[in-house]
């Protein structure tokens, strides 16, 4: 019985690891908006409605100096909803500026109206980038 109980909790184990590694970010990403959530400082959780797009297989989203954005810059690790499911995701700020351009390109291609007018008031999505992976 104990054998069956630890092979039954591994079986679990393996199958919630697989699921975070099966974010597909081209599905993700066919949605205009997605959640993101984080913990705030004080360790209330916020659910944060933000754009994403795809590129080389990862998703990407960008903002200014938000409080979901510091968040991930003092803990990378967070959750993205879509599509009625939950998948754990970690960030990392992209620095890399050619990358950022070809981030930058995508998005302006997936929202071009919504991008027209953010550049009428000279904004273009956002000064720092992020890009999610499953974890």
């Amino acid at each position: 019985m104990r054998i069956a109980a630890t092979a039954i909790a591994l079986l679990f184990c393996v199958a919630g690891t697989a699921r975070a590694e099966a974010v597909d970010w081209s599905t993700a990403s066919e949605n205009d908006v997605i959640e993101l959530l984080t913990t705030d400082a004080d360790g209330k959780p916020r659910e944060t409605k933000v754009w994403i797009a795809e590129l080389d297989g990862r998703g990407y989203v960008r903002t200014n100096d938000s409080r979901w954005y510091r968040n991930f810059v003092r803990d990378p690790n967070g959750r993205i909803r879509y599509g009625g499911a939950e998948h754990p995701i970690r960030a990392e700020v992209v620095k890399d500026a050619a990358l950022r351009e070809r981030v930058d390109a995508v998005f302006a291609k997936k929202y071009p109206l919504s991008m027209w007018i953010a550049g009428l008031f000279g904004r273009h999505g956002g000064d720092n980038c992020l890009a999610l992976s499953a974890r």
